[in-house]
């Protein structure tokens, strides 16, 4: 069953109210994305249709941040045949400004993502705080990424 994008909204069920985002911003809407993989199947159809959008960048790996991001990245590397690896939240020295949050690949992935051609999935992207973090700590690690390949 082929599904759009826009079928993800039918997915997911949103608050509305005042929210403090992990990038210090604050929003007036909140996703639950906890729910989005409780049945995979459900997801799978876009997760598919992601991996088809990602296919002509020839990538060696996918990664995402925990929680959610790492959840489609491991589904989307499953459907192209990729290794794949996540990069883990921590809070940075600086708690009083904006991007608070930091994300690292755990110790034990470093060395397989170096020279790998890596696409950064994500589940949803507000200020991108989990997408920056995840760069900055594969560039860290001596990753190659494609900086066109963005959706």
């Amino acid at each position: 069953m082929q599904r759009s994008p826009d079928d993800l909204l039918g997915l997911l069920t949103a608050r509305r109210g005042h929210f403090l985002l992990e990038s210090g911003h604050h929003g007036d809407l909140w996703l639950d994305l906890e729910l989005l993989f409780h049945d995979p199947n459900r997801i799978r159809p876009l997760c598919a249709a992601l991996a088809q959008r990602l296919r002509p960048f020839e990538l060696d790996a996918l990664c995402g941040p925990l929680v959610e991001g790492a959840f489609v990245a491991l589904m989307v590397a499953s459907e192209l045949d990729l290794t794949f690896s996540y990069s883990e939240r921590f809070r940075k020295a600086s708690q009083d400004s904006l991007f608070p949050a930091g994300y690292r690949v755990p110790n034990a992935l470093r060395h397989a993502v170096q020279g790998r051609r890596i696409a950064i999935v994500n589940d949803v992207i507000n200020a991108g705080s989990a997408v920056r973090g995840t760069f900055e700590d594969l560039e860290a690690c001596g990753r190659t990424l494609s900086r066109s390949a963005v959706y």
